[in-house]
């Protein structure tokens, strides 16, 4: 995270700071990223930016979390619009806001298509770190909710359904990365919408044979 000195700055020389940030690690992998070229189109000098990050890593981590925060804040203001929803349904319409937020956030979507074909593992596990505890506290939300409605057995653990959860999102990201070559929701077709439910259904209705 930031130093105190970031956040001394005005909120225009923020701003750009991150905008800038934003762009370089969206359209170049973490290794291939410049501090430099931040540096230079932020108009800091790279003695400055020192001051305000540690290193590169901080700073990454930083935009990432940024832009998860972002998802994850739009995600729960759009469980408003389907809570009386089934837990599955709920589930299910997550994916499909997907495409309304790569709509209405066309830079963080980016970034996150930059970050499913990231190779440096050190980088990734230090973003999903952070990225997962949001995750985490979103499911356990929606599912607390529907034990609350007894829509759900109440004494399924929450945090190991949260953890399914987040798997089966993986798996779908990995499932449109190797067929398509990214993860945009505008592939979201037919086929990505039968996995979806098929993987729902697994968790939901398990795999004995009735």
């Amino acid at each position: 995270m930031p130093n105190p000195s970031f956040f001394n700055l005005s909120e225009d020389k923020r701003n750009l700071v991150l905008s800038v940030s934003l762009k370089e690690f969206s359209t170049a992998n973490y290794d291939k990223a410049s501090i430099n070229q931040i540096c230079k189109n932020s108009n800091i000098a790279k003695g400055s930016f020192y001051q305000y990050f540690t290193d590169k890593l901080d700073l990454y981590v930083y935009v990432m979390t940024l832009a998860v925060e972002a998802k994850i804040t739009f995600f729960s203001e759009s469980l408003g619009e389907f809570k009386s929803l089934p837990l599955l349904e709920q589930i299910n319409m997550l994916f499909l806001k997907g495409v309304e937020f790569a709509r209405n956030y066309p830079q963080y979507a980016a970034l996150g298509e930059q970050f499913s074909k990231e190779n440096n593992e050190t980088a990734k596990q230090a973003v999903m770190k952070e990225g997962d505890k949001q995750s985490e506290s979103l499911f356990a939300q929606m599912i607390e909710h529907a034990k609350a409605k007894e829509e759900i057995d109440n004494n399924i653990d929450t945090v190991a359904l949260s953890l399914m959860l987040q798997a089966l999102n993986k798996t779908v990201n990995d499932y449109m990365l190797n067929k398509f070559g990214d993860i945009s929701y505008q592939h979201f077709d037919e086929d990505a919408d039968k996995l979806v439910h098929s993987l729902l259904g697994i968790i939901f209705n398990g795999i004995k044979n009735k």
